[in-house]
């Protein structure tokens, strides 16, 4: 099975907006996609916002997971 889990941010660089949502966050700052809340305005897929950062659990700056 393949694992599909991402860390994901809406802006180019930085977590302003994932600072205030309501969704988990990776050790890095960026939304864990395991934890996305569906009550979020700017994580859910079904949102179509853009996501400008990502990266594999496995390759996380902010350490082990």
């Amino acid at each position: 099975m393949v694992d599909w889990t991402m860390h994901v941010g809406r802006a180019f660089t930085g977590t302003r907006i994932e600072d205030m949502c309501p969704c988990e966050k990776a050790p890095c700052g960026l939304v864990d996609t395991s934890g996305i809340d569906p009550a979020c305005r700017e994580h859910p897929w079904q949102r179509g916002n853009t996501i400008r950062q990502q990266h594999q659990p496995k390759d996380c700056p902010g350490g082990a997971v």
